[in-house]
């Protein structure tokens, strides 16, 4: 295209017939109007493509990074790695504000799973049961959550990745903001390695966590093994092992234990309602296996209970109604007025010295 520009420029200035030359200036030199030139406009324009009627796409900054397991490098510089986080922080804020009417369904709109696994339990926005959409728009949290947990993940994989050259401290944060934002999402493939790390690796005595901090992990993986795993051996060994290491003492965790070593459901919920939410979330893991005993020896030890005394005591939540217990249990035992009858009494066997007398 640039020859023929320049040999149709040519060709009109040896031409002559279609241009006229006026002095300018000073300097003598000349402005040319050929209308050549015009010709020239005219190729360069009908060469030019139509400017493009769709909107530029928006491109979300945590999305950008890729994970560095599949050769993404935008994370290996300390400096990426600080601005990335600031990043995941500023959306966590703006998640907690958009949403902040409900941030309990908010944090409950991805699909959940004790699975460790993170193929069973994925970060990713799936329709959910009937219960828990609210005014909230559920299917945005999702995505919302999904998009904080996945960028969390591609930084901590940056982080490993170049532990021998960044700041411990920064590691420790990193990995206790997702634990936190991983817990309140019910997301274990995310918090549960961490909170391993952090424990094993990260926390020394050149590089303490601090004293609050180091409890509440501690806490948080005690609560995990009995709860989601359903591993009380695991829980009484780390609740040893931190005494004897870090002089834990947690009186929250040892009722946990004992309500859950005894079976005792009015404890467990008790403490549930004491908590904060970190606690509150991990101990849900356990919330039907408990409920579900509660249920079993309410119907091995009474013939009839108040409903109001079924729907919260077995179940330590008083939104709980009769009609949603029975579906999701599959209760077989009728109500009658404000009573649940459990079973009837069997009629007593007529003696044979009564009926001797009746007889006679």
């Amino acid at each position: 295209m640039l020859l023929l520009v320049e040999a149709n420029v040519g060709m009109d200035r040896n031409d002559g017939s279609d241009s006229m030359e006026k002095p300018v200036g000073e300097t003598g030199q000349t402005e040319q109007t050929p209308t050549g030139l015009s010709r020239i406009s005219s190729m360069s324009q009908r060469g030019k493509r139509p400017a493009s009627r769709l909107k530029p796409v928006a491109v979300d900054s945590l999305e950008m990074v890729g994970f560095v397991s599949k050769g993404d490098r935008k994370l290996l510089d300390h400096k990426a790695q600080n601005d990335y986080f600031s990043k995941i922080v500023e959306r966590y804020m703006a998640f907690c504000a958009r949403h902040s009417e409900d941030l309990d369904a908010a944090w409950s709109s991805l699909p959940t799973s004790a699975s460790g696994d993170a193929t069973k339990n994925p970060p990713a926005a799936l329709p959910q049961p009937r219960e828990t959409q609210t005014k909230i728009n559920t299917v945005s949290a999702s995505t919302e959550l999904s998009t904080l947990l996945l960028s969390l993940r591609k930084l901590r994989e940056a982080v490993l990745a170049t532990a021998s050259t960044i700041p411990v401290s920064f590691s420790q944060r990193v990995h206790v903001f997702s634990v936190k934002i991983s817990i309140q999402a019910k997301h274990p493939p995310s918090y549960f390695p961490s909170l391993r790390y952090l424990l094993e690796k990260l926390h020394s005595p050149s590089h303490p966590l601090p004293e609050s901090e180091l409890r509440d992990l501690i806490s948080y993986l005690i609560l995990d093994y009995a709860c989601r795993q359903d591993d009380l051996v695991a829980a009484f060994e780390l609740r040893a092992k931190a005494r004897r290491e870090y002089a834990f003492q947690s009186p929250t965790i040892d009722r946990v234990l004992t309500a859950l070593a005894h079976d005792n459901w009015v404890i467990f919920w008790q403490v549930r309602k004491e908590v904060d939410s970190s606690i509150r979330v991990l101990m849900n893991w356990a919330e039907d296996r408990v409920r579900r005993h509660a249920l079993k020896a309410v119907g091995s030890a009474y013939l009839n209970v108040g409903v109001q005394w079924i729907t919260e005591g077995c179940t330590g939540d008083s939104r709980w109604t009769w009609d949603r217990l029975v579906e999701t249990e599959k209760l077989g035992w009728q109500k009658e007025g404000d009573k649940v009858i459990i079973r009837k009494p069997k009629p007593k066997p007529q003696s044979v010295l009564g009926s001797t007398k009746s007889n006679a």
